[in-house]
């Protein structure tokens, strides 16, 4: 009995830790994605592991990291507008920011060669 309560609550754990898969960074990873999205116009946001959650384009007017409280973890911030010219400002969990590459969009963590599962295959690019 004891083995399937702890295996229950590691399947809950792992569950609910995807949707914070590439959120808490470090220096250099949050470096190397920013340098990244520096050179995009447009991009998604979309967790698609989360219920109810749909696309948003967004456009990029800036983008920069900050060093969490804790002092030892780093997060990306992105500034743009939405396609209703909403202006957003979010912190962002890069499993679920998707940049255009060819025809595709694909999850900029796995672009950058970071480990998640953005739980989608590339899709078409329509922005």
């Amino acid at each position: 009995m004891k083995k399937t309560i702890l295996l229950f609550v590691l399947l809950c754990t792992a569950f609910f830790s995807r949707a914070d898969q590439l959120h808490a960074l470090t220096q250099a990873q949050a470096e190397k994605a920013v340098g990244y999205l520096k050179k995009e116009t447009v991009v998604v946001l979309w967790c698609s592991c989360c219920d109810n959650e749909t696309p948003k384009k967004i456009t990029v007017n800036e983008v920069f990291y900050k060093k969490y409280p804790d002092g030892k973890y780093y997060s990306v911030v992105l500034k743009g507008r939405d396609e209703n010219g909403n202006e957003v400002e979010e912190s962002l969990d890069l499993a679920y920011v998707f940049v255009k590459k060819g025809k595709k969009a694909k999850s900029l963590g796995k672009v950058l060669k970071f480990e998640c599962d953005p739980c989608t295959k590339p899709f078409d690019w329509s922005a």
